[in-house]
């Protein structure tokens, strides 16, 4: 909830000097601050309708104008990101520097520490993390499976659930994943897509990295 009201000018000033320019993996999440989410007001607006929206049957100009498509602006330094977090489907591209992007399937939750940024998991917490087997991405193509299905029945009995995004039923008795999460590094110009109710954090690896996310409503294209 620590949020401040400022300049564009000024935020971008404070995140290239201060520090060094960087998010260091010690800061606590409280004393980073990181424009992304907050650009609702009429000039982001303008500003926004200059953006190309994915190419995807839920992303056309309709969808937009009847609010079941939500666009988000980013700017942060090196080192900045979103914490560990989930929510329903959509797009990030890049438009300037690179963005790392880690991610969870539904039903391996990240073990994580909610006070730090996302950095301080990257370089403390990742490098305990085991990698997958052939055996675990079978069993996960399995529980990918399940999930799809899952999530047409319920978009089946209910339209409503197709506008709020049906959300998957997980196994909260399970444990954090002991595995690595599946992970890619976004360039300027390139695209990723985020499943929904897929774990993700994100951490930029540029002196400065600008990006634009696309809330959409579930598809199955």
């Amino acid at each position: 909830s620590h949020r401040r009201t400022i300049p564009l000018k000024q935020y971008l000033y404070e995140i290239m000097n201060n520090n060094g320019g960087e998010t260091r993996p010690d800061q606590l999440g409280n004393q980073t601050w990181y424009l992304f989410g907050e650009t609702h007001s009429g000039e982001w607006a303008k500003f926004l309708r200059q953006y190309n929206l994915p190419s995807c049957h839920s992303c056309t100009e309709l969808h937009y104008q009847q609010s079941l498509i939500a666009l988000s602006f980013g700017i942060g330094n090196v080192g900045s990101g979103v914490q560990w977090h989930l929510h329903g489907p959509g797009f990030s591209e890049t438009i300037h520097g690179r963005k790392h992007w880690v991610l969870y399937p539904p039903e391996n939750r990240p073990n994580y520490n909610l006070d730090y940024a996302s950095r301080h998991w990257m370089e403390y917490t990742y490098q305990s993390l085991k990698n997958w087997t052939t055996d675990d991405f079978e069993r996960e193509h399995q529980n990918h499976e399940q999930f799809l299905k899952q999530w047409r029945r319920r978009s089946l009995d209910s339209s409503s659930d197709r506008k709020q995004g049906a959300s998957y039923t997980m196994d909260e008795s399970k444990g954090p994943s002991e595995k690595k999460p599946w992970e890619c590094t976004i360039n300027a110009g390139e695209m990723l897509y985020f499943p929904d109710q897929w774990h993700h954090a994100t951490i930029n690896l540029s002196p400065y990295t600008v990006f634009v996310s696309s809330f959409t409503s579930e598809h199955e294209d």
